[in-house]
This record gives structure tokens, sequence and C-alpha cells, in this order.
């Protein structure tokens, strides 16, 4: 019996030390250090007052190196939609909303709390971000690089799997005089 409970202990404290356990915000969201791509200068490339909402998510065939679309309607069964903010500072918040809350965005919503903490960088066309977030109980810092084209903003990983995020203005109101807290 005393075997049996140590056993159980051992197992429930070996689960919870994997998970992540470091800074979160008032939201519960990580906040960790991340290091910075490059000195930031700003960017008129990137709209710093509108946000960018994720349309298409896209993989490469490996065999023929071929791209293949998967368009993110609003009737889908995903409950979530994703946008990006960009920071004139060289941040970036990645903000997942519910579906039935993207009918009418609220100012509350962008607070930048409530985002995956983020950076990015760019050198004429090229972007590359990085944004910490929380998988399979741990932190991990993914690092996309990819092009911005007019109101477009085409990101892939190194897995060759990717993201297409389309131009969406707001009011100037509801997006300035954030400040993010990492």
């Amino acid at each position: 019996m005393v075997k049996k409970i140590i056993v159980n202990f051992s197992i429930i404290i070996l689960f919870s030390s994997c998970c992540y356990n470091g800074m979160v915000s008032e939201f519960g969201l990580p906040r960790r250090k991340i290091n910075k791509l490059k000195p930031f200068k700003t960017y008129g490339i990137i709209d710093t007052l509108a946000l960018y909402k994720l349309s298409i998510n896209f993989s490469t065939n490996n065999i023929s190196n071929e791209y293949v679309y998967f368009e993110k309607e609003n009737n889908n069964s995903y409950p979530y939609t994703s946008y990006m903010k960009f920071y004139p500072n060289g941040k970036l918040g990645l903000f997942i909303i519910l579906k039935r809350d993207t009918l009418s965005l609220e100012r509350s919503f962008f607070d930048p709390r409530r985002a995956k903490m983020g950076y990015y960088w760019v050198e004429d066309s090229v972007i590359r971000t990085k944004i910490s977030t929380i998988g399979d109980c741990s932190l991990y810092i993914s690092n996309k690089k990819g092009v911005v084209i007019g109101d477009t903003i085409k990101l892939e990983n190194h897995y060759r799997y990717g993201e297409i995020f389309i131009k969406k203005r707001m009011t100037k109101e509801s997006l300035e005089n954030w400040e993010p807290d990492w």
C-alpha cells in the first residue's frame, strides 16, 4: 500500500514538473524573455494600426513541392480565429479569439496581456517572427520567415507549413495606446 502511494505521488510530481510554470500575464499567457531578432527600426511596410487576420493555412507537398492551401472559412468547424497585431517597437501579439466574438470585435479583445508574445523584424519585404506558445505542457518559440506583399503576410516555418494573414482595418481608437507587457 505504501509503495503504491509513493509511486502515485512520484507520477504526480513528475507530470506536474513537466508543465510550463514561468511568468504569465494576467490572462495566463506565457511571458518569458525571447531574444530579439535584430536591432529594431521603424518600418513603413507593416501597418501598426491594423490587424492581420489568419485567412489561409498551407503546407508543401514534399514529393511535388506544390503548395496545398486550406482556407479558413467562417463556417468551418475550428472555433477560433487568429489575429496578429504589430507594435512600432518590434513586438507583435498573436490574439486567438472565439469566432462568435469576431462578429463584433471590441477594443478589449486586443489588450496585449491577452496575446501570445512575440517579436518581428523586417528587411525589404522579408519578415521574420518569433512567438512564444505553450504546447505539450512546455514553452516553445515558434520561428517563422515570410514575405510581405501589399496587405498580405505569408509566413512559413522550417517544416514547410505556413499561414497567410490579410490586413483587416480597424478603427484607430480600438488599436492605439496599447503597450505590450513583455
